[in-house]
């Protein structure tokens, strides 16, 4: 069973999987983020990358953390962070988290380029101090060219970022190649269901995603 999982690096460097092959589709670089977040009572992450790049992570001693997953609030974890998260991942269910928060705090959201502004208009609208920091980027590569060769054998493609969804039906996909998709998240998943092809989402972090992914052969 050949399944593949198009994370980036420096995403969900927590998980360790013996049978999956990682493929990234695109990269992720540092972007410069200066910043002193001394004035701020509560920090969201909005993404594991978000959590990776940051500066100052020894200054959230004093904060009230937030992370939209499970994903992210792992890569918190990992580095002696604690945070909350709420019940459904993703950014509705943040809202309904930290509105116990709204009129109080100071707010820092800690993104990617480009990443949703969801949270930030959410708080904005409810008359909150809020800004915004983006301290990675997401690169694709020139080519893909060579790459989408590894994709030709394989059962199975994992798509933890919508990016690599839309870069793998825009450079990789080929119809005369019989792959299943895995997504992990709803946001994803509409994705892939808007373009027209079967999707399965799974819970990326449970112990047992290699197994449940078998069971769906």
């Amino acid at each position: 069973m050949n399944i593949v999982d198009t994370r980036a690096r420096n995403t969900f460097n927590f998980v360790k999987r013996k049978n999956i092959k990682n493929i990234p589709l695109f990269e992720l670089s540092f972007l410069d983020h200066s910043i002193d977040i001394s004035g701020y009572t509560d920090v969201i992450f909005q993404s594991t990358p978000s959590v990776e790049f940051f500066n100052h992570l020894k200054d959230l001693i004093d904060k009230n953390v937030f992370a939209m997953g499970p994903g992210t609030q792992s890569s918190l974890g990992a580095k002696g962070i604690s945070s909350k998260i709420p019940e459904d991942p993703g950014s509705e269910g943040l809202k309904k988290l930290i509105k116990s928060s709204v009129g109080s705090g100071k707010f820092l959201i800690v993104k990617g380029q480009g990443g949703l502004n969801i949270i930030s208009d959410y708080l904005e609208a409810e008359g909150v101090e809020v800004d915004t920091v983006q301290n990675y980027q997401r690169v694709r590569f020139s080519s893909y060219f060579d790459l989408s060769k590894d994709f030709d054998n394989a059962d199975f493609v994992i798509f933890p970022s919508r990016l690599a969804a839309e870069i793998y039906f825009q450079e990789i996909y080929n119809p005369d190649i019989n792959s299943k998709f895995v997504t992990i998240s709803s946001r994803i998943k509409d994705y892939v269901d808007s373009l027209g092809f079967e999707n399965f989402q799974l819970d990326y972090f449970a112990d047992n995603f290699e197994s449940e992914i078998l069971n769906l052969t």
